[in-house]
């Protein structure tokens, strides 16, 4: 079996999403690039429950690599298109109900708390298509523009980092600004930072070496 350290990241990552709660029944996938090939979620797999040797190997143009009884996940074009225009090495995406909830009824998700700097500032939403199109797909390449996660209406949310960890701790931290949100957004008009907040957070992370994930540098 090729790309041992790859899969197993990549199952650790998808149970570490159903486990939060990140997603519902089949809903949601993850993958993770190694050179020119792509290792990902089956579709129809759910992520709590995923195993090794049902993830599937794909080249950038979406050709299957290894024999298998398996089909990539119907977002496999939503993976390729984010990994042929940023520099990704893993890519999540799930179906967190803050995160749909917030993408419904707006079109960005304003920086409602500092943390959003690590997405790159506000979220964008991207217009609803159908799963699986290629409307959907350079409806969320645009969404990204300068960002490392955003929203899909009706839909769910993806991101993604150097690793599988770094993907999920982003679509985390989404349906948490998503969440907090709501909350504020049923009591009053949320506050918001502007453009030189976030670049004011950014310098100040930077110069005091923080970061809200433990162990990591970003």
């Amino acid at each position: 079996m090729r790309f041992t350290d790859e899969r197993a990241a990549v199952v650790a990552a998808s149970h570490r999403l159903g486990r939060a709660g990140m997603t519902h029944g089949t809903g949601g996938n993850l993958s993770m690039r190694h050179g020119d090939h792509v290792v990902l979620t089956p579709s129809g797999c759910r992520l709590a429950d995923v195993t090794v040797d049902q993830l599937v190997v794909v080249d950038l143009d979406g050709t299957i690599a290894d024999d298998t009884t398996f089909r990539p996940t119907s977002e496999l074009r939503i993976h390729l298109d984010v990994y042929r225009q940023t520099s990704a090495t893993a890519v999540a995406h799930a179906h967190p109900v803050a995160s749909i909830a917030v993408a419904n009824i707006l079109d960005e998700l304003p920086v409602v708390h500092y943390t959003a700097a690590l997405i790159g500032g506000s979220i964008r939403v991207a217009p609803y298509a159908v799963f699986g199109s290629r409307a959907l797909g350079d409806a969320v390449a645009t969404a990204l523009t300068d960002r490392t996660a955003a929203l899909m209406r009706n839909h769910g949310s993806v991101a993604y980092g150097d690793d599988p960890d770094m993907a999920c701790d982003r679509i985390e931290l989404v349906d948490w600004l998503a969440d907090l949100y709501l909350r504020s957004a049923a009591v009053a008009p949320p506050a918001a930072l502007t453009d030189d907040d976030i670049a004011e957070v950014v310098v100040t992370a930077l110069q005091r070496q923080y970061t809200p994930f433990p162990g990591r540098n970003a």
